[in-house]
């Protein structure tokens, strides 16, 4: 058997550490991992076409400021194949291993947190979001990202066509581990602007009747504070632009007294 020299010994240690390091650097951290492979990337993960491994990076990414900490608190992997869905090992997909065809559809869901400070002011959000990837690309999405402060922003992408179904799994699935989101009244109608855009008449119909009483309590809150009257200005306008879509005629609701029955 050939002798190892002491200084060889730690030079194999030494390489053997910094691979198990890269590794754990790989697992532990997608953002940078994607970023590493595509230096061009500007962040954007929350658009039509995106890729798994884009979508999961996106997820990941730093807050945009420094006064803030995004934290993953839970992500899945879901492989849904006709009414069946089943989990994805998250680790095992990292590695590589999850055996996910080109045409796979895959829901992923999210929980993410963001911690801040403003003087002596603890801020905190959390949000949980799903993302639709049929054969592997992103087509609908209801996602949370948070600005300055943790200041809350949504962008929700109706699914179009077969990848419905994926939407109803995804939503239902969020339901069940989370409990039903609470939306308030200016982003329920631009989700009824949004499944008009993807041509879910009904759908969007639906949103008028569900976000009515909401809005009525917008009405009558609007002249308590700023920030009341400048969520029922922000309501009144997209409900007028979902009506006008929908060929509805637009019935002012007066911002005092009690509201019209």
């Amino acid at each position: 058997m050939r002798a190892v020299s002491g200084r060889a010994a730690r030079r194999r240690v030494g390489r053997a550490l910094c691979a198990l390091f890269a590794l754990a650097a790989c697992v532990s951290n997608p953002y940078e991992s994607y970023r590493r492979e595509h230096p061009d990337w500007d962040g954007d993960y929350a658009h039509e076409g995106a890729s798994l491994e884009e979508v999961v990076a996106g997820l990941y990414a730093p807050a945009p400021s420094e006064d803030g900490r995004i934290t993953i608190e839970t992500i899945e992997l879901w492989r849904a194949q006709g009414e069946i869905a089943t989990p994805i090992d998250f680790d095992a997909w990292r590695r590589g291993n999850a055996g996910l065809p080109p045409d796979a559809d895959v829901i992923v869901i999210a929980q993410r947190s963001c911690k801040a400070e403003r003087g002596l002011q603890d801020l905190d959000a959390k949000r949980v979001g799903y993302y639709l990837l049929p054969g592997l690309r992103l087509d609908g999405f209801d996602d949370y990202g948070f600005g300055k402060a943790c200041t809350v922003k949504n962008q929700f992408r109706a699914a179009r066509g077969s990848t419905v179904a994926l939407e109803h799994a995804a939503a239902q699935r969020v339901a069940i581990e989370f409990g039903k989101l609470q939306l308030d009244v200016p982003q329920l109608y631009r989700r009824g602007l949004a499944y008009l855009e993807a041509g879910r008449v009904l759908e969007a119909q639906a949103v008028l009747t569900t976000a009515e009483p909401g809005f009525r309590l917008a009405s009558e809150r609007a002249k308590e504070s700023a920030a009341h009257s400048e969520t029922y200005a922000e309501a009144a306008r997209l409900r007028a632009q979902l009506m006008r879509a929908l060929g509805v005629k637009a019935v002012d609701v007066p911002t005092s007294g009690p509201a019209p029955r």
